[in-house]
């Protein structure tokens, strides 16, 4: 793993973040809105640089493989199947992936496992290679990360995860909503004693 290269596309997500926000701020002025766009929400990360606690609550939208197209993933589970997936292809993570089959536990179930009745909610990997996905969206990136790619050696520095906050909608509903009442005041009948 190169760690001047992961510091400097870190440096360039962080750059493409500050941009994004100022551009939108300064359409905002020059239109004279006061609400941003959707858009604005959509943040991207690599794999290795977000903490998986961050990602808790917000929505996924898709998963990238170095530099590759985006592959929509309207789940947690999706996201940690397609990683899986990608990384399967390559025939060396493939037999290590199956020689750690029944062997990754968590506390009380098989995380990677050659069968789908070992567990609650077996993610399909490959034939006979299924992982746990009974997880919130934490505990699952982070038994993905720590009990499966890094045993099998797989370097995921180069995967992206492009993700929405949550609660983004409730905030524009409740900024619409701001924005009616304040629109009301300006026409309702100003009373005098």
């Amino acid at each position: 793993m190169n760690y001047e290269q992961l510091i400097e596309e870190l440096r360039e997500e962080m750059l493409q973040l500050v941009n994004t926000k100022c551009d939108a701020l300064l359409q905002m002025h020059q239109s004279g809105e006061l609400r941003t766009n959707m858009k604005d929400t959509i943040r991207e990360s690599s794999l290795i640089t977000v903490s998986p606690a961050e990602l808790k609550g917000k929505k996924p939208l898709a998963v990238q493989f170095a530099r590759g197209e985006w592959i929509e993933t309207p789940t947690w589970r999706k996201v940690a199947q397609k990683i899986l997936q990608a990384c399967n292809e390559q025939p060396d993570i493939h037999e290590r992936f199956m020689e750690m089959c029944g062997k990754v536990a968590g506390r009380w179930r098989t995380i990677l496992g050659s069968s789908p009745e070992e567990m609650d909610v077996p993610i399909k990997v490959d034939e006979e290679l299924y992982f746990e996905g009974k997880f919130d969206t934490e505990a699952m990136l982070n038994m993905l990360e720590k009990k499966v790619l890094e045993p099998a050696g797989v370097d995921y520095s180069s995967i992206k995860i492009r993700y929405m906050g949550k609660g983004q909608e409730a905030a524009k509903s409740l900024e619409q909503d701001v924005l009616e009442q304040e629109g009301q005041e300006q026409h309702a009948p100003v009373q005098t004693m």
